[in-house]
């Protein structure tokens, strides 16, 4: 599968605070290529430690991730991440930060590759200037232009738009999803923020105590109207789910 298998995932932490045995309890789920998937519940749920399985940071207690039918052992360039804060070197300037992934795969065209992603995000203009220029939203496509860089299988984001204003923030979710149909790349974005998932998603996933309680495919057409009937029944439905945790 060219997608994403997720086997039987066990993970805990030593001296974890948790009324349970386990952040993550028998994970288990596919994914297809070119979806785009949200991952939603609240903190302490195993967003981010699913996350960081995925992109082989750490690794299972038990249990296996497949990403292009290839095991995930440790990090690869085939899976770019997108953390809540750009995470962009500040010594660099947007253009280096962005090539900086292909020049260490050796890509002979990394000054090239680099310029098209950011003209892909819209920064066309600003290759020379430095992180601490930007804007918030201008540093997060850095960020996702840099991910994109080595041309991974899969991009993860873990809440890549939480730390921006709420105006911004509802930008940028248009532009992750023209970034995503232009790239054509298998994305798996964690958010605590329920219309976030069902503004984005192909699919929910919902994680509660360290198990999937609910994986819902979003049957409503793009672009989505956050005030139809259909898309305030989805969130409805996610709100009771994540409310019946308590």
């Amino acid at each position: 599968m060219d997608g994403v298998i997720v086997k039987n995932l066990y993970k805990s932490y030593e001296g974890q605070k948790l009324d349970r045995d386990y952040v993550l309890d028998n994970i288990n789920f596919q994914v297809k290529k070119n979806e785009f998937i949200c991952i939603l519940g609240k903190s302490g749920c195993g967003k981010s430690t699913l996350l960081n399985l995925l992109a082989g940071f750490i690794k299972p207690d038990k249990g296996e991730i497949y990403v292009s039918d290839k095991l995930v052992k440790e990090p690869s360039v085939q899976r770019g991440v997108v953390f809540q804060e750009h995470g962009l070197f500040p010594w660099y300037t947007v253009l280096e930060n962005v090539e900086f992934g292909p020049k260490l795969s050796g890509k002979k065209n990394a000054n090239e590759i680099a310029r098209n992603l950011i003209s892909m995000v819209g920064l066309e203009g600003y290759e020379d200037k430095y992180p601490n220029s930007l804007s918030g939203g201008m540093a997060q496509r850095v960020g996702i232009a840099r991910a994109l860089a080595t041309n991974p299988d899969l991009l993860l984001m873990d809440e890549p738009l939480g730390a921006l204003d709420a105006m911004t923030r509802d930008n940028m979710r248009n532009e992750l999803l023209k970034i995503w149909k232009e790239t054509k790349k298998t994305v798996i974005l964690i958010t605590h923020s329920i219309p976030e998932a069902v503004y984005l998603a192909d699919r929910v996933i919902v994680l509660q105590e360290g198990n999937i309680c609910c994986d819902e495919k979003i049957e409503i057409e793009r672009p989505r109207d956050v005030h139809s009937d259909k898309f305030l029944e989805y969130t409805k439905m996610f709100e009771d789910i994540l409310l019946d945790a308590n």
